[in-house]
Protein backbone atom coordinates (compact mmCIF):
# COMPACT_ATOMS: atom_id res chain seq x y z
CA UNK A 1 0.00 0.00 0.00
CA UNK A 2 2.68 2.51 0.55
CA UNK A 3 4.18 1.96 -2.91
CA UNK A 4 0.95 3.14 -4.08
CA UNK A 5 0.63 6.35 -2.11
CA UNK A 6 3.92 7.14 -3.15
CA UNK A 7 3.38 6.38 -6.44
CA UNK A 8 0.13 8.31 -6.59
CA UNK A 9 1.96 11.00 -4.80
CA UNK A 10 4.66 11.29 -6.70
CA UNK A 11 2.65 11.50 -10.44
CA UNK A 12 0.28 14.57 -8.53
CA UNK A 13 3.87 16.27 -7.73
CA UNK A 14 4.63 15.75 -11.48
CA UNK A 15 1.77 16.97 -12.83
CA UNK A 16 0.13 19.19 -10.47
CA UNK A 17 3.51 20.80 -9.38
CA UNK A 18 2.88 22.33 -6.07
CA UNK A 19 5.60 24.74 -5.38
CA UNK A 20 7.30 26.42 -2.28
CA UNK A 21 8.79 29.74 -2.18
CA UNK A 22 10.96 28.48 1.05
CA UNK A 23 11.98 25.35 2.53
CA UNK A 24 10.71 26.31 5.83
CA UNK A 25 6.87 25.22 6.97
CA UNK A 26 5.20 28.32 8.23
CA UNK A 27 3.02 26.01 9.99
CA UNK A 28 5.46 24.38 12.32
CA UNK A 29 7.15 27.89 12.47
CA UNK A 30 3.60 28.80 13.92
CA UNK A 31 4.20 25.67 16.29
CA UNK A 32 7.57 26.59 17.15
CA UNK A 33 6.21 29.76 18.08
CA UNK A 34 3.93 28.90 20.66
CA UNK A 35 6.70 27.70 23.06
CA UNK A 36 9.82 29.55 22.15
CA UNK A 37 9.70 32.34 24.43
CA UNK A 38 8.13 30.57 27.12
CA UNK A 39 10.16 30.14 30.83
CA UNK A 40 9.29 26.29 31.35
CA UNK A 41 9.95 25.97 27.36
CA UNK A 42 13.44 27.41 27.78
CA UNK A 43 14.30 25.19 31.21
CA UNK A 44 13.51 22.43 29.82
CA UNK A 45 16.97 22.01 28.17
CA UNK A 46 18.39 20.82 24.44
CA UNK A 47 16.61 17.40 25.01
CA UNK A 48 13.74 18.44 26.34
CA UNK A 49 12.76 21.14 23.79
CA UNK A 50 13.17 18.92 20.98
CA UNK A 51 10.71 16.02 22.46
CA UNK A 52 8.13 18.66 23.33
CA UNK A 53 8.68 20.34 19.65
CA UNK A 54 9.20 17.45 17.45
CA UNK A 55 8.45 14.00 18.93
CA UNK A 56 5.76 14.34 20.56
CA UNK A 57 3.73 15.99 18.06
CA UNK A 58 5.07 13.08 15.49
CA UNK A 59 3.52 10.35 17.49
CA UNK A 60 0.16 12.34 18.51
CA UNK A 61 -0.39 13.21 14.96
CA UNK A 62 1.07 9.88 13.62
CA UNK A 63 -1.08 8.19 15.71
CA UNK A 64 -3.94 9.42 14.65
CA UNK A 65 -3.31 8.43 10.77
CA UNK A 66 -2.66 4.78 11.90
CA UNK A 67 -6.38 5.43 13.67
CA UNK A 68 -7.87 6.24 10.83
CA UNK A 69 -6.49 3.02 9.01
CA UNK A 70 -9.34 1.33 10.29
CA UNK A 71 -12.05 3.24 8.71
CA UNK A 72 -13.83 2.79 5.36
CA UNK A 73 -10.89 0.07 4.14
CA UNK A 74 -8.83 2.39 5.21
CA UNK A 75 -9.58 5.34 2.40
CA UNK A 76 -9.26 8.22 4.84
CA UNK A 77 -5.82 7.34 6.05
CA UNK A 78 -4.74 6.84 2.19
CA UNK A 79 -5.81 10.08 0.81
CA UNK A 80 -4.53 11.93 4.07
CA UNK A 81 -1.24 10.39 3.69
CA UNK A 82 -0.99 11.24 -0.01
CA UNK A 83 -2.34 14.72 0.81
CA UNK A 84 0.63 15.13 3.77
CA UNK A 85 3.55 13.64 1.33
CA UNK A 86 2.53 16.02 -1.04
CA UNK A 87 2.56 18.91 1.18
CA UNK A 88 6.38 17.39 2.30
CA UNK A 89 7.72 16.51 -0.75
CA UNK A 90 6.39 20.23 -2.22
CA UNK A 91 9.04 21.88 -0.60
CA UNK A 92 11.76 19.82 -2.36
CA UNK A 93 10.87 21.02 -5.73
CA UNK A 94 14.13 23.52 -6.92
CA UNK A 95 13.80 22.92 -10.18
CA UNK A 96 12.82 25.60 -11.40
CA UNK A 97 15.11 27.32 -9.66
CA UNK A 98 17.74 25.01 -11.41
CA UNK A 99 16.63 25.59 -14.95
CA UNK A 100 16.94 29.25 -14.25
CA UNK A 101 20.03 28.96 -13.35
CA UNK A 102 20.82 26.57 -15.59
CA UNK A 103 19.57 28.92 -18.29
CA UNK A 104 21.55 32.11 -17.41
CA UNK A 105 24.82 30.01 -17.29
CA UNK A 106 24.35 28.32 -21.12
CA UNK A 107 23.21 32.38 -21.65
CA UNK A 108 26.65 33.27 -20.56
CA UNK A 109 24.72 35.58 -17.94
CA UNK A 110 27.00 34.70 -14.36
CA UNK A 111 25.93 37.51 -12.69
CA UNK A 112 22.50 36.09 -13.38
CA UNK A 113 23.45 32.75 -11.81
CA UNK A 114 24.96 34.32 -9.24
CA UNK A 115 21.78 35.99 -8.17
CA UNK A 116 19.84 33.08 -8.73
CA UNK A 117 21.92 30.66 -6.69
CA UNK A 118 22.39 32.95 -3.73
CA UNK A 119 18.63 34.23 -4.00
CA UNK A 120 17.48 30.15 -4.42
CA UNK A 121 19.65 27.87 -4.38
CA UNK A 122 22.52 28.85 -1.42
CA UNK A 123 22.43 27.77 1.92
CA UNK A 124 22.99 30.08 4.79
CA UNK A 125 26.17 28.89 6.60
CA UNK A 126 27.71 28.75 2.60
CA UNK A 127 29.35 32.31 1.13
CA UNK A 128 28.39 31.93 -2.58
CA UNK A 129 32.20 32.87 -4.69
CA UNK A 130 32.17 34.94 -7.31
CA UNK A 131 34.33 33.02 -9.02
CA UNK A 132 32.29 30.74 -11.53
CA UNK A 133 34.01 27.36 -10.58
CA UNK A 134 33.76 27.49 -6.50
CA UNK A 135 30.08 28.80 -6.77
CA UNK A 136 28.69 26.10 -9.17
CA UNK A 137 30.33 23.56 -6.72
CA UNK A 138 28.88 25.71 -3.97
CA UNK A 139 25.32 25.25 -5.69
CA UNK A 140 25.69 21.61 -6.86
CA UNK A 141 26.52 20.59 -3.05
CA UNK A 142 23.69 22.66 -2.07
CA UNK A 143 21.13 21.19 -4.48
CA UNK A 144 22.42 17.57 -4.10
CA UNK A 145 21.90 17.90 -0.21
CA UNK A 146 18.89 19.16 -0.17
CA UNK A 147 17.29 16.93 -2.85
CA UNK A 148 18.38 14.07 -0.05
CA UNK A 149 16.91 15.53 3.04
CA UNK A 150 13.72 17.32 1.59
CA UNK A 151 12.97 14.44 -0.87
CA UNK A 152 14.82 10.73 0.17
CA UNK A 153 14.95 11.70 3.69
CA UNK A 154 11.27 11.80 4.03
CA UNK A 155 10.43 8.75 1.62
CA UNK A 156 13.05 6.38 3.48
CA UNK A 157 11.58 7.19 6.98
CA UNK A 158 7.59 6.58 5.63
CA UNK A 159 8.74 3.57 4.39
CA UNK A 160 10.27 2.43 7.51
CA UNK A 161 7.76 3.41 10.02
CA UNK A 162 4.93 5.25 8.28
CA UNK A 163 3.36 8.65 8.91
CA UNK A 164 5.17 8.99 12.22
CA UNK A 165 8.45 8.20 10.92
CA UNK A 166 7.56 11.09 8.41
CA UNK A 167 6.42 13.21 10.79
CA UNK A 168 9.49 12.95 12.85
CA UNK A 169 11.77 13.41 10.35
CA UNK A 170 9.92 16.29 9.15
CA UNK A 171 9.70 18.12 12.12
CA UNK A 172 13.55 17.18 12.72
CA UNK A 173 14.44 18.95 9.71
CA UNK A 174 12.16 21.93 10.11
CA UNK A 175 13.83 22.78 13.92
CA UNK A 176 17.25 22.37 12.95
CA UNK A 177 16.02 25.45 10.55
CA UNK A 178 14.55 27.41 12.83
CA UNK A 179 16.89 27.32 15.92
CA UNK A 180 19.97 27.19 13.12
CA UNK A 181 21.67 24.54 15.06
CA UNK A 182 22.27 26.88 17.89
CA UNK A 183 21.33 24.48 19.95
CA UNK A 184 22.90 21.52 18.29
CA UNK A 185 19.82 20.62 16.80
CA UNK A 186 21.78 19.29 14.29
CA UNK A 187 22.33 15.77 16.61
CA UNK A 188 18.84 14.33 16.43
CA UNK A 189 18.66 14.95 12.91
CA UNK A 190 22.22 13.82 12.15
CA UNK A 191 21.43 10.38 13.80
CA UNK A 192 18.04 10.44 11.59
CA UNK A 193 20.14 10.99 8.69
CA UNK A 194 22.71 8.41 9.08
CA UNK A 195 21.33 5.38 7.54
CA UNK A 196 19.41 7.04 4.61
CA UNK A 197 22.72 8.88 3.70
CA UNK A 198 24.18 5.82 3.27
CA UNK A 199 21.84 3.76 1.26
CA UNK A 200 21.22 6.91 -0.99
CA UNK A 201 25.12 6.60 -1.56
CA UNK A 202 24.86 2.66 -2.00
CA UNK A 203 22.10 3.82 -4.90
CA UNK A 204 24.52 6.39 -6.61
CA UNK A 205 26.82 3.96 -7.10
CA UNK A 206 24.24 1.54 -8.88
CA UNK A 207 23.15 4.60 -10.85
CA UNK A 208 26.47 5.64 -11.77
CA UNK A 209 30.13 4.70 -11.91
CA UNK A 210 29.59 1.62 -9.52
CA UNK A 211 33.90 0.60 -9.17
CA UNK A 212 34.52 4.08 -8.17
CA UNK A 213 31.64 5.29 -5.93
CA UNK A 214 31.40 1.62 -3.73
CA UNK A 215 35.21 2.45 -2.59
CA UNK A 216 34.30 5.41 -1.87
CA UNK A 217 31.13 4.82 -0.04
CA UNK A 218 32.82 1.71 1.84
CA UNK A 219 35.42 4.56 3.41
CA UNK A 220 32.41 6.67 4.71
CA UNK A 221 30.42 3.75 5.99
CA UNK A 222 31.24 3.54 10.03
CA UNK A 223 32.42 7.40 9.99
CA UNK A 224 29.91 8.00 12.22
CA UNK A 225 30.52 11.63 12.80
CA UNK A 226 30.94 12.62 9.08
CA UNK A 227 28.15 15.16 7.71
CA UNK A 228 25.43 13.11 4.98
CA UNK A 229 25.94 16.10 2.72
CA UNK A 230 29.74 15.42 2.84
CA UNK A 231 29.56 11.84 2.76
CA UNK A 232 26.80 12.25 -0.38
CA UNK A 233 28.65 14.87 -2.04
CA UNK A 234 31.73 12.70 -2.01
CA UNK A 235 29.93 10.00 -3.70
CA UNK A 236 28.26 11.39 -6.17
CA UNK A 237 31.33 12.72 -7.52
CA UNK A 238 32.50 9.05 -7.73
CA UNK A 239 29.06 8.06 -9.49
CA UNK A 240 30.10 10.82 -12.09
CA UNK A 241 32.24 9.06 -14.31
CA UNK A 242 35.23 11.43 -15.70
CA UNK A 243 35.15 13.70 -13.01
CA UNK A 244 38.45 13.32 -11.85
CA UNK A 245 39.49 11.94 -8.04
CA UNK A 246 36.82 12.04 -6.12
CA UNK A 247 38.73 14.43 -3.25
CA UNK A 248 38.16 17.29 -6.29
CA UNK A 249 34.48 19.61 -6.59
CA UNK A 250 32.39 18.80 -9.62
CA UNK A 251 34.20 21.84 -10.77
CA UNK A 252 37.39 23.18 -11.65
CA UNK A 253 39.37 26.47 -11.73
CA UNK A 254 38.97 25.97 -15.72
CA UNK A 255 35.64 25.39 -15.64
CA UNK A 256 33.18 27.30 -18.49
CA UNK A 257 29.53 27.80 -18.68
CA UNK A 258 28.95 24.53 -20.76
CA UNK A 259 30.93 22.09 -18.99
CA UNK A 260 28.95 23.59 -15.82
CA UNK A 261 25.43 23.12 -17.47
CA UNK A 262 26.50 19.58 -17.98
CA UNK A 263 27.70 19.24 -14.23
CA UNK A 264 24.47 20.53 -13.72
CA UNK A 265 22.40 17.87 -16.44
CA UNK A 266 24.42 14.76 -15.23
CA UNK A 267 23.62 15.57 -11.29
CA UNK A 268 20.26 16.20 -11.76
CA UNK A 269 20.35 12.78 -14.04
CA UNK A 270 21.39 11.01 -10.68
CA UNK A 271 19.09 12.20 -8.88
CA UNK A 272 16.28 10.75 -11.20
CA UNK A 273 17.92 7.45 -11.89
CA UNK A 274 17.88 7.12 -8.18
CA UNK A 275 14.67 7.59 -7.51
CA UNK A 276 13.80 4.99 -10.10
CA UNK A 277 15.90 2.60 -8.50
CA UNK A 278 13.83 2.68 -5.25
CA UNK A 279 10.62 3.02 -6.93
CA UNK A 280 11.74 -0.50 -8.82
CA UNK A 281 13.14 -1.43 -5.33
CA UNK A 282 9.63 -0.79 -3.32
CA UNK A 283 7.44 -2.23 -6.33
CA UNK A 284 8.91 -5.26 -6.09
CA UNK A 285 9.38 -5.61 -1.65
CA UNK A 286 5.36 -4.71 -2.55
CA UNK A 287 4.80 -7.77 -5.03
CA UNK A 288 6.83 -10.59 -3.04
CA UNK A 289 5.65 -9.40 0.89
CA UNK A 290 1.93 -9.69 -0.87
CA UNK A 291 2.56 -13.43 -2.47
CA UNK A 292 4.28 -14.43 0.61
CA UNK A 293 1.18 -13.19 2.91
Amino acid sequence: MKFLILFFTLMLQRYRAINRSTTISRSFTKWFNLFQKRNWFIKLGRNGRYIVVVVIPSILVGGTFVLFEDIAWGLPAIILEIALLLYILSHADFERHVAQYSSDLASGDIQGAYRCADQYLSVPEIELSEELAQMHDQVCHTILHRWFEFFFLMIFWFLVLGVPGLLLSWFSLQYSQLVHCGEKAWRPLHWLEWIPARVLGLTFALAGNFVRAINVWQKSLWKLRAPSDAVLYHIALASLAGRGDDSKGLSNAELDTKEACDQMMELQSLHRRSAAIWLVIIALITIVGGTLL
